[in-house]
């Protein structure tokens, strides 16, 4: 089944404590999966301008991963007059992930955004999923099919992106996702925020902040695809393979053979490989002149002739 925690200041918590804790939860939540989620509940994804964020990441414990979605919110002053917010957690399990991703669930479930009444919970309800992708007014559309590509690479990277003012991140994100394989989008991890607690060896997407220099700026046009292809990785220790185009070794040897009359007119410094593929090919013994091994094989007749009269003498 799916969990939920919420974590905010209250008088007294689950637990019996005053100040930020866990103020309601779903029964049976395991514990180790209990105590990462309260680690994730800081407010890190809240800036000064920020009253809400949403992010989803794979939350590996206890020899498990599991798939979370997050939404952070100021909710006023707590109870001694102090700013608060709510960190509402929510832990889905398989049955649950819907073949649009996680962004669909996002865009649909109700996260809390004030301090909730305190106690254990049954499992959450998940609201009906509706496929939606909304128009993205201003980015241009090569933004999205090289964002999507960068995260379905097997490098895994956090790319960083500066979006047009106005545009709602959720919108962005699902446009993105919905160009990624059905397959890997709940391995894609995502925030709304500039930080996300992202899962060990896993692509993700973050908002980036205004100093943020790495950023791609989706407000600009796109790069060429030339461009794009031969612009280093900062995040990758090698070229990506799909840029390396090698040529199969059978097709070469196919190319070199004698009925190709394209190789035979090609001059031999555009054929290293031939040299090469000599070099390396044995070569029959041919003798310089044909009397000689006449000569030797007299030679032998004769001693064997002399050897053989000594024995009968």
């Amino acid at each position: 089944m799916s969990f939920e925690l919420m974590h905010t200041s209250v008088p007294r918590d689950l637990d019996g404590q005053s100040g930020f804790g866990v103020a309601a939860m779903t029964r049976d939540l395991p514990r180790p999966l209990r105590d990462a989620l309260v680690a994730w509940s800081d407010g890190s994804e809240l800036d000064a301008s920020a009253d809400r964020a949403i992010s989803y990441a794979i939350c590996q414990v206890g020899g498990a991963a599991w798939p979370v979605l997050t939404c952070v919110t100021r909710c006023g002053v707590d109870w001694s007059g102090r700013a608060n917010r709510v960190a509402h957690h929510l832990v889905l399990e398989p049955g649950d992930r819907c073949i649009d991703g996680p962004i669909a669930l996002a865009r649909a479930f109700r996260f809390a955004s004030e301090v909730p009444e305190v106690g254990l919970r049954s499992p959450p309800m998940l609201p009906r999923i509706q496929s939606r992708v909304d128009a993205l007014c201003g980015v241009d559309p090569a933004w999205l099919e090289l964002v999507a590509d960068r995260l379905s690479t097997a490098e895994a990277a956090t790319v960083s992106v500066r979006l047009p003012r106005g545009l709602d991140p959720l919108a962005l994100l699902a446009a993105v996702t919905a160009r990624i394989e059905p397959g890997r989008r709940w391995a894609v991890q995502w925030s709304t925020a500039a930080v996300v607690n992202a899962g060990r060896g896993l692509p993700s997407i973050v908002i980036a902040r205004d100093h943020d220099a790495q950023a791609l700026d989706l407000s600009l046009p796109a790069p060429s695809a030339r461009a794009v292809a031969s612009a280093p990785n900062p995040d990758a220790s090698s070229t990506h393979p799909r840029q390396q185009v090698v040529e199969p070794v059978s097709g070469r040897a196919k190319a070199s053979g004698p009925a190709s009359d394209a190789s035979m007119s090609s001059p031999p410094s555009s054929q290293p490989w031939r040299m090469e593929r000599a070099s390396h090919e044995p070569v029959a013994s041919m003798p310089a002149k044909p009397w000689v091994p006449i000569a030797l094989f007299a030679a032998a007749g004769v001693i064997m002739l002399v050897a053989l009269g000594l024995l009968l003498w």
